[in-house]
């Protein structure tokens, strides 16, 4: 630092601060903005930049004495309550979700400046620093790529944080963790005694501990998300259960009231005329049994489905050639069927009427191998994560059908796979029968 410019030292305090909130965008992106944000934004930017500017040189103590070491940890720490303060200014967000922001913002940084400390010790490098715009080059490059690398790192946590952010603990380990780098971070600032080696093995040190911060701040939030993906099948399986025991019933109750119709109009003959008859049968017709899959469990979802898809005016043809799935428990072979049919009848409604609207499925079995083949017309550009569709209708259970399905597959020694070509959707599942001998 006491070869960079002279305008570049006088304004270093405020460039940390604009450095943060550099840091912090790699991650808000899907944090909730205050109206006229962008505007926030840099007008909080700009007076914390200009406060710092201003006082930030002359708090600043150089040196290795006690009020000179108290100094170097302040200023980062004042940088960082003004980090707080334009982020709670410009995002419309919980205090914890604050805090956790711009901790991870700060890091960012430190991790940023770290590997400038490290280019700087080669001489090419540090020569051109210590030209008078050729700090900020070098902050470009350095910030630059750091900064590159964290986003797509920090992407799948920050694209989809589920309000994961927003948690007190985790708020709070990382501001206390943050504080304590800070702290420990500044006491050698500025020591003249310190040589190349010791610049370099600092550097590093702070890379590694700045690092595993971030691990450990994702890594819980990830472990927070997949409990919270474990509860959600958890409760999504209990509503198939339900659902699944509330069809048997009801189809059960509708059998019997269509054999006792049956009978009361084969009662009727010679009192009624033969037409009206004829006309009663007809409006029964659609309360009878309309699948035979063989597989009572199959033969209830399907009746319930085959009921929607003529009410939506959707062709669903079903081949399942009598396939034995009795190796398959019954809510698992519910659970595997129900989504893949409500997916595709979700998918053929948002269709135009005049499309083409229809549903093939079908199944097969070679020795122990049974296969399930499902297709239909859908709309141009399903989002595919992960191989698997996700869907848009239904956010509170996003993706959730797709990944109880592959569980299931899994579950039996199988495999499920999803794609789409142009304006048509396949999905094929394999399950094995390991208890099956030719």
């Amino acid at each position: 630092m006491d070869h960079m410019p002279e305008w570049y030292k006088m304004t270093r305090s405020a460039m940390l601060l604009l450095q943060s909130v550099l840091g912090v965008l790699l991650i808000s992106y899907s944090l909730k903005k205050r109206n006229h944000y962008v505007i926030r934004l840099i007008f909080g930017t700009a007076a914390g930049f200009g406060l710092l500017a201003l006082v930030g040189n002359s708090i600043y103590v150089p040196g290795t004495s006690p009020q000179a070491m108290a100094s170097h940890a302040a200023i980062p720490l004042i940088v960082y309550l003004l980090l707080i303060g334009v982020i709670w200014f410009s995002y419309s967000e919980s205090i914890w979700t604050v805090l956790f922001t711009a901790a991870t913002g700060y890091i960012a940084q430190d991790i940023a400046g770290s590997v400038k400390t490290l280019c700087r010790q080669i001489p090419a490098f540090d020569a051109f620093s210590r030209m008078e715009y050729g700090i900020l080059a070098v902050d470009f490059i350095c910030y630059g790529a750091v900064y590159a690398l964290l986003f797509f790192a920090l992407r799948p946590f920050a694209k989809n944080r589920e309000a994961n952010f927003d948690n007190k603990i985790k708020a709070v380990f990382s501001v206390g963790v943050l504080v304590l780098c800070i702290a420990m971070a500044r006491l050698t600032q500025d020591n003249p005694e310190r040589n190349r080696q010791a610049i370099i093995a600092e550097a590093f040190f702070q890379i590694v501990i700045d690092v595993t911060v971030l691990a450990l701040q994702f890594g819980v939030m990830e472990q927070a998300r997949l409990a919270s993906h474990v509860e959600t099948m958890r409760e999504l399986v209990h509503q198939q259960r339900v659902q699944y025991e509330a069809s048997k019933e009801s189809a059960q109750i509708i059998n019997e009231k269509y054999h006792d119709l049956k009978h009361l109009i084969k009662s009727f003959r010679g009192v009624v005329p033969q037409e009206q008859l004829d006309r009663l049968k007809h409006s029964i017709a659609a309360y009878e049994r309309p699948a035979n899959s063989g597989n009572e469990v199959l033969d209830v979802l399907l009746a319930e489905k085959i009921g929607i898809c003529q009410q939506r005016n959707i062709v669903l043809t079903c081949s399942l050639g009598m396939t034995d799935f009795s190796f398959v428990e019954e809510l698992d072979l519910y659970s595997l069927f129900q989504n893949a049919l409500t997916n595709a009848i979700n998918a053929v409604s948002a269709l135009p009427e005049d499309a083409e609207r229809f549903i093939s499925l079908s199944a097969a079995r070679d020795g122990n191998m049974y296969t399930i083949h499902m297709e239909n017309p859908c709309e141009e550009g399903i989002d595919f994560v992960d191989g698997l569709p996700q869907t848009r209708e239904d956010p509170d259970w996003h993706g959730f059908g797709m990944k109880s399905m592959t569980r299931i597959a899994e579950k039996y020694d199988g495999m499920l796979t999803a794609e789409q070509r142009g304006r048509m959707f396949f999905l094929d599942i394999l399950l094995l029968d390991t208890n099956h001998r030719e």
